[in-house]
């Protein structure tokens, strides 16, 4: 077909989309149907309107500096041809151009594709840019195959820039002329610069990925491994590892691992998948110079191992529960338990219906507003209906301890390293000797990187079992479940939602006071929009301080760890750099990077 045919068949076609809605796929290619049907869906208007412009781009990325000098090359090649030839970041923002004659950049530039505008296809609808970042191939665009009647004067080619690590998208490549100046040529030099930037990418691996990626070549030549390597910048997983874990899960076992080796250089767990899958996860850290790596996963399937598993990832045993309440039965979970279902969140909720199962007396340990003894309460009453649940301050009258009742009766002691000496000795001593059948008791305990006061260690001997509950940070799959169920609470309704980008925020904040500052926020969103969905700029204005990305697991962790030891050092920076055992400018990074460069907690 000539190419004037084939533009006014394009043309007819996507006349005929604007008016009926259903593409003729005898007419355009699928790629472009369904390109037409997103952007409508996204509610892009086929004419009008501007591009949107985000902000200031960041000339210094590891992108732009591994792309200059294919741009560069690129510069000499269209030296006076009518081309140009764009590089975009993984959000569609345009981030350089360079142009081959001055005619075509002053109509570009009539269409705004310049650094710092807004190029996704949800935006201004089907073009070389947003097209390749939603399909994830190469693309070509011509004329009317653009859904924006401002760019059908133009053909563009783009091909995805792959990060030769992750194979996560991290640009797009663009080269765009008049739709009468294509040609077949244009897709060929964009594959072609898009795979001499990976390149670029590849060699300018950090020290830190070139550590974990050596590490995870030289264990899977061993063979016969499922392995998984994580880091802050990469993720990688053999063949054998997508055998046994999907995507999602192997992003929970990285997370967990991360979560648990804490101070230590290697782990062996066992962890339960949210499908009731249990696999055993033995990792070690991989290290560069002063700084992790990552950690080096190798994965196995535990049915062979069931014994070894804790009780609490184990299938739940019947019921241990004294004669007065034989054939009592879960009375199913209440609405903190129901808030999660990440590997460590289950864990910890399995492991304190063990205890109260059992009768051990437990501690239940985690940050503050992470609901430990909330939760404690909750899955005791489900596991024990009819039972009552008392709250320990101090001043609560504590004879039931010993007395002779019927009514099922746990007693929360809310944290104890907070009492007073001498409310823990008499604590102490209440529990100095075996209780009633009916008596239960749940202890908390904020996380500390303190040892526990003298006077505490007699009350922490008569505990029998620690639990400890995850942070909210730690468990990013369940915050949509939590914002959710928080919401109701606050609004009394199952109606209300959050937009997709309002609970993309809350995903990426780290919530450093957990469930109580997600409640806060969401009381802000609520006051400021009583009706209709929460948007992002509903939410309050700190929750938009966190970093300019998700932070991975392993760099959340580390974040923690400067945070802590920069606040016990009373915010004195060479005294927290000796304490971690980095230097001071390796200090001066890290808070830079995680945020904490005025020396205060993390905000993201």
């Amino acid at each position: 077909m000539k190419n004037a045919d084939r533009r006014l068949t394009v043309a007819v076609a996507r006349a005929g989309f604007l008016d009926s809605g259903e593409p003729d796929e005898s007419l355009v290619s699928p790629l472009v149907s369904a390109s037409w049907q997103r952007s409508q869906a996204a509610g892009v208007q086929p004419s009008g309107g501007d591009v949107g412009f985000v902000g200031d781009v960041d000339r210094e990325s590891r992108l732009v500096q591994c792309a200059m000098s294919v741009f560069d090359r690129l510069a000499t090649d269209i030296a006076d041809v009518p081309v140009s030839i764009a590089l975009t970041d993984a959000k569609a923002q345009v981030l350089m151009r360079i142009d081959g004659a001055r005619s075509i950049g002053r109509l570009l530039d009539r269409v705004s594709l310049a650094p710092g505008f807004d190029y996704r296809e949800a935006e201004i609808g089907t073009n070389g840019v947003g097209t390749v970042l939603e399909s994830g191939q190469a693309v070509q665009i011509e004329g009317a195959e653009h859904f924006h009647d401002r760019f059908q004067p133009f053909a563009c080619s783009g091909a995805p820039i792959r990060d030769p690590f992750s194979g996560r998208i991290a640009g797009v490549v663009d080269l765009s002329c008049l739709s009468e100046h294509s040609s077949p040529l244009l897709a060929s030099v964009v594959r072609s610069a898009a795979s001499e930037i990976e390149l670029n990418l590849f060699r300018d691996r950090s020290a830190r990925q070139h550590a974990l990626f050596d590490a995870f070549v030289r264990a899977d030549a061993r063979g016969g491994t499922a392995l998984l390597a994580t880091g802050s910048a990469m993720s990688l997983a053999n063949p054998l590892a997508h055998a046994i874990l999907a995507p999602e899960d192997q992003r929970r076992v990285g997370e967990h691992v991360d979560y648990m080796i804490g101070h230590r250089d290697r782990i062996d767990e066992h962890v339960e998948l949210p499908d009731g899958v249990s696999v055993r996860v033995r990792a070690v850290r991989i290290r560069a110079g002063e700084d992790t790596a990552g950690y080096l996963i190798e994965v196995s399937e535990s049915t062979a191992v069931a014994a070894a598993i804790p009780a609490a990832v184990r299938p739940a045993a019947p019921p241990q529960v004294p004669p007065h309440r034989a054939g009592l039965a879960a009375a199913g979970t209440g609405k903190l338990r129901d808030g999660g279902g990440s590997p460590l969140w289950t864990r910890a909720c399995n492991e304190i219906e063990d205890a109260v199962r059992s009768a051990e007396r437990l501690l239940v340990t985690g940050e503050p507003g992470t609901g430990k003894a909330s939760l404690a309460s909750e899955i005791f009453h489900s596991v024990v209906p009819g039972g009552r649940s008392i709250l320990v301050n101090g001043s609560t009258d504590l004879s039931g301890l010993a007395a002779d009742s019927a009514t099922p009766t746990l007693y929360v002691l809310r944290n104890i390293r907070s009492m007073s000496e001498p409310v823990v000795a008499t604590l102490a001593a209440a529990l100095s000797k075996p209780g009633p059948e009916h008596v239960f008791v749940v202890a908390t305990m904020q996380d500390s990187d303190e040892p526990a006061p003298e006077f505490l260690v007699p009350l922490l001997d008569a505990l029998e079992r620690t639990v400890h509950v995850p942070a909210l940070r730690h468990r990013t799959d369940d915050i949509p479940r939590v914002a959710a169920q928080v919401l109701r609470t606050i609004t009394g309704s199952s109606s209300r939602q959050l937009t997709p980008d309002a609970m993309r925020l809350l995903v990426s904040y780290p919530w450093p006071r957990n469930i109580h500052e997600l409640e806060a926020a969401l009381r802000s969103a609520v006051a400021l929009r009583p009706a209709g969905r929460i948007t992002r700029e509903d939410l309050p204005e700190w929750c938009h301080h966190g970093p300019g990305r998700k932070l991975s697991a392993v760099e959340a962790a580390e974040r923690d760890v400067v945070a802590r030891a920069l606040r016990d050092a009373g915010g004195n920076r060479a005294e927290t750099a000796r304490a971690l055992g980095i230097s001071r400018s390796s200090l001066y990074r890290k808070l830079a990077k995680f945020g904490l460069a005025d020396g205060a907690e993390p905000a993201g």
